[in-house]
């Protein structure tokens, strides 16, 4: 059987998120019929474990005995995997999960889809434009007006109110 490391919404609410480890396909099943379609996310797949259909039905028996179906007081387990000898899922492609529900190996950053802008030097030649007509002159930088006397002196030291 196929297992994961998964993020659970309990009651389907986001803001009260928990981690769950070792999770099985099975398990994945049952916790989204307990807490909604929606409630397992970032399923992260780790390995394979050996173990038969019936071994996880009576596990899923005892650990999810008091859980319901959303909605109702039908028990969970049994209304997923009616009957003693119930084939429960083993892998999660069996499940048919959207790929959203899978955790994401990367993420995209601000730089991610900017293109790096090749260097002057790793430009063809070709790709420069030729210039037209005449190129414009430098522009002179215009003298500083000289300022006026306004009539009003620096402040010294011995002026200040403060000393």
């Amino acid at each position: 059987m196929q297992t994961a490391n998964i993020m659970l919404a309990l009651g389907g609410d986001v803001g009260n998120t928990i981690p769950k480890y070792g999770v099985t396909a099975a398990e994945v099943a049952l916790l989204r019929a307990v807490h909604g379609d929606e409630a397992v996310f970032d399923v992260e797949p780790t390995g394979e474990i050996e173990r038969s259909n019936r071994a996880e039905l009576g596990r899923l028996n005892l650990e999810y005995a008091g859980s319901r179906l959303v909605g109702t007081d039908t028990r969970a387990v049994s209304a997923l995997f009616p009957g003693a000898a119930a084939r429960v899922y083993e892998s999660f492609d069996e499940l048919e999960l959207d790929e959203s529900f899978f955790k994401a190996k990367t993420r995209v950053t601000a730089n991610s889809a900017v293109e790096p802008v090749p260097s002057a030097q790793e430009k063809p030649a070709e790709t420069k434009k030729a210039t037209k007509g005449k190129k414009a002159a430098a522009a002179v930088p215009a003298p500083e007006p000289q300022a006026e006397d306004d009539g009003i002196e620096d402040m010294t030291d011995t002026n200040s109110a403060f000393s």
